[in-house]
């Protein structure tokens, strides 16, 4: 059972802020292995790296970084495979500038998502009656080309579960045994799959070999629908995911807290501080059991 347990804080919720309030926050937080966006939320996010930065923009992150007391230890890249309607394309090109520019930062882990609709918003997710036998063999060859690409930087592709191919344990593990390159895993984000109506549980156990980096937050059944919450604060239950990534993972856990309403720097610094408290609560009960 693994004791060292590395934090991290994942930029997503903190997206209205820049690159020094987001490493400033994570650092007074004591999430220190912090994930920043590259070349997926470009045009809402203010803490990104350009997927075309130049060596000295990524040298004024890697300093800014520095100065603030964080390490850069993941980047949040976009899909791997872009939909236009009925026109599926890959985006490998993009993609292996996402992994170099990873490898320059010594960030080894690029989430990823499986494909995106790109006609549609990026909050949306590929229903069920998308995905196709065709889809996966699309995916399929582009995750092998990137993963081979990636092992050889010594960069791991963690793909994040956020529907369509990758909205089910099952799904993904589909996908995942068509791509043999270990450069390629997943982010493991149980409230994703919550979120979803997947028992999270059951998902991990058809991923779990394959999980190189992971995301935590809540989520809560409301009569008014579904909605994220900070960790520990929802109705997941946490007991058997973390015994069994205490088990297997050796990995950065994420705090990811995130809020549509309300999301002032201090109320997103007290949700990740308290989103950090629980799960270290969570992980010291299993330890200690």
């Amino acid at each position: 059972m693994s004791t060292r347990i590395a934090l991290g804080n994942a930029s997503y919720g903190f997206r209205e802020y820049t690159v020094p309030e987001f490493f400033a926050a994570s650092r007074e937080i004591g999430l220190t292995l912090v994930e920043i966006d590259c070349g997926w939320l470009e045009e809402e996010s203010r803490n990104k790296i350009a997927v075309d930065a130049t060596p000295q923009e990524l040298d004024a992150v890697r300093r800014m970084a520095a100065n603030a007391g964080v390490e850069i230890a993941a980047l949040g890249g976009g899909a791997v495979v872009g939909l236009y309607g009925d026109v599926a394309e890959d985006r490998c090109d993009e993609l292996t500038k996402v992994i170099d520019h990873a490898d320059a930062l010594d960030a080894r882990v690029v989430r990823v998502f499986t494909e995106h609709d790109f006609t549609h918003s990026k909050h949306y997710v590929l229903p069920a009656e998308r995905v196709t036998d065709a889809l996966y063999e699309t995916l399929s060859a582009a995750f092998n080309r990137l993963g081979s690409y990636a092992q050889a930087k010594n960069v791991s592709l963690a793909i994040e579960n956020h529907g369509g191919t990758s909205a089910t344990g099952a799904r993904l593990k589909r996908l995942l045994d068509m791509v043999p390159y270990k450069s390629v895993g997943v982010t493991y984000d149980p409230a994703n799959y919550a979120y979803g109506g997947e028992d999270p549980y059951e998902a991990l156990l058809a991923i779990q070999d394959r999980v190189v980096y992971t995301h935590w937050k809540d989520v809560a059944r409301l009569a008014s629908g579904v909605e994220y919450r900070a960790f520990g604060e929802g109705d997941i239950d946490w007991p058997p995911i973390i015994r069994t990534l205490l088990d297997s993972f050796d990995g950065v856990w994420a705090v990811e807290y995130e809020r549509k309403v309300d999301s002032t720097l201090e109320t997103l610094k007290v949700g990740s501080r308290q989103s950090r408290d629980n799960l270290l609560a969570a992980i010291e009960q299993i330890q200690t059991a």
